[in-house]
């Protein structure tokens, strides 16, 4: 299950981390207009435009707009920005936590289709899957706002939901039998119990920073707190909760 797992994501990963260049109508400043497949540099600065063949380099200061399609005065253009408001973020990282904890690491990889309501906040729905004692599937809403509309930008988010255990618990319940129960004629009732694992409910806030590299394509870094409660429960209804603090460190992309 978790190679499957970890084979689905790579191969997600690997398509969305090759879009399609933009296509669309490059207005110049002396008046040529280009057609073609155009792309930023990474400092934003300059724009490759692939034309008949030809490949130009142009610096920013030499561009009067970029428009999705053809339009008879190129003071009507308008920027071309993304055609959709939702935008799909896929996060990979670990949940670092303290090195006494059975696991120091745990593996954790995620992805949400997010809403933009305004330039700066956004909402969305998200999943994933994370592999803590078990094998969980995070299902959570995200909130996000960006603090400028610049293609590099901080920003903050919250996440809150729910860890649904998608494997049989690893959990053991160990039965505590006091000392003088040995003085008593018949034998006690020590050893071990299966538990099974509930899942739990979970919280992740934290601030990020991502960078655009084209309207469709950029990468994040986040770093933040993820706290969740972990539920088993056992025989003669025992019960135990299990409570992680972790730190998360992500690295993601996104496109729209």
């Amino acid at each position: 299950m978790k190679k499957l797992c970890l084979l689905l994501f790579a191969l997600v990963v690997s398509l969305a981390a090759f879009p399609q260049a933009d296509k669309g109508f490059i207005y110049l400043k002396n008046g040529t207009i280009l057609k073609g497949k155009y792309s930023y540099s990474s400092d934003q600065k300059n724009v490759s435009v692939f034309t008949a063949g030809n490949l130009w380099v142009f610096s920013r200061s030499e561009i009067d707009t970029i428009a999705a399609k053809r339009v008879g005065d190129c003071r009507s253009a308008k920027p071309l920005m993304p055609d959709s408001k939702f935008f799909y973020r896929i996060e990979l990282g670990v949940l670092v936590g303290n090195s006494d904890n059975s696991q120091n690491a745990p593996f954790s990889m995620t992805g949400s289709i997010n809403y933009r309501i305004n330039p700066h906040f956004s909402a969305g729905l998200g999943t994933g899957i994370e592999f803590l004692k078990e094998s969980f599937l995070p299902v959570f809403v995200n909130f996000e706002y960006k603090l400028h509309q610049y293609p590099s930008s901080p920003y903050f988010f919250l996440k809150t939901g729910y860890q649904v255990p998608i494997e049989e618990s690893n959990a053991v319940y160990y039965d505590v039998v006091p000392d003088w129960i040995s003085y008593w004629p018949w034998p006690g009732t020590s050893g071990t119990q299966s538990l099974d694992s509930k899942g739990g409910f979970l919280i992740n806030p934290g601030i990020g920073y991502q960078h655009m590299f084209s309207p469709s394509f950029g990468m994040n870094f986040a770093v933040g707190y993820q706290y969740h409660r972990l539920n088993y429960s056992g025989e003669n209804d025992y019960e135990l909760d299990i409570d992680y603090n972790r730190l998360t460190v992500k690295l993601g992309i996104i496109f729209n």
